[in-house]
């Protein structure tokens, strides 16, 4: 009798196990390149700030097979992407927005909202062959859509108040040779001095003492954003700059 019971658990078992993967269209070799597929796209927007919280691993993707009880089309294969972020990430970037309403409910009507949770999942379709999402699901309307829209505009905001210099800011960490000679390079092709011939070196110097390489790279973001200007957002490494030009006798050339 406990031989009998024993295997009809066993065939139950066995059954459920085949329920599970018998629409299981995409193995776990095709799930990891999917994941890696959507952090390139994070990566792809070269949004500063959101490639940090990539590698400081304050922002996450998981892709799995999503579950399904009936036999899913050839061409599609349903997957749930999801993505994880810090709450003291979307904290402050609320806290940004929260001084400045007007900018929040223009955003808004646009269709851009900062994440209310630190996990934004979506369900979205693949073609098993190529590995590519369904140009549906990553409309602004569609789920994934939204949440990439979402988890950008939260770090293209944080990327406002990490890049304000305050006049108490003192960095310690040391900038790489490679950056300084860059910096260096780049302030020669912009500006001149009569009377200083290492103006460069002394204006990469000052501001080496005040900008970390990280904040430095926030700046540089917002600066090839055409609407930076308008957020003031640089204004503080502006009014540095500014001082550092007079104080290291640099002109514009």
């Amino acid at each position: 009798m406990c031989n009998l019971i024993f295997r009809r658990l066993a065939f139950t078992a066995m059954c459920c196990l085949s329920l599970n993967n018998a629409y299981a269209c995409l193995d776990n070799k095709s799930i990891a390149q999917l994941k890696a597929n959507e952090e390139l796209y994070l990566a792809s927007r070269n949004v500063a700030t959101m490639t940090d919280a990539i590698e400081d691993k304050l922002l996450s993707v998981d892709v799995e097979q999503a579950k399904s009880e009936v036999k899913q089309a050839e061409d599609a294969c349903n997957v749930t992407i999801t993505y994880t972020v810090s709450s003291a990430d979307i904290d402050e970037a609320n806290q940004l927005l929260s001084a400045n309403p007007a900018k929040r409910i223009m955003l808004a009507g646009q269709g851009y909202e900062l994440p209310s949770q630190t996990r934004l999942i979506a369900t979205v379709g693949v073609k098993p062959d190529t590995l590519s999402i369904q140009h549906k699901d990553i409309l602004q309307s569609a789920a994934l859509g939204k949440n990439r829209a979402s988890v950008e505009l939260l770090y293209a905001t944080l990327a406002q108040t990490r890049a304000t210099i305050s006049p108490q800011s003192i960095n310690t960490e040391r900038w790489p040779a490679s950056l300084l000679d860059q910096e260096i390079s780049l302030c020669e092709s912009q500006y001149t001095s009569e009377s200083n011939v290492n103006g460069c070196t002394c204006k990469t110097d000052a501001i080496s003492k005040k900008v970390s390489p990280r904040q430095l790279k926030y700046i540089k973001y917002l600066a090839n954003d055409p609407y930076s200007s308008a957020t003031g957002a640089l204004s503080s490494y502006k009014e540095l700059s500014d001082q550092v030009n007079f104080e290291c006798k640099l002109k514009k050339r």
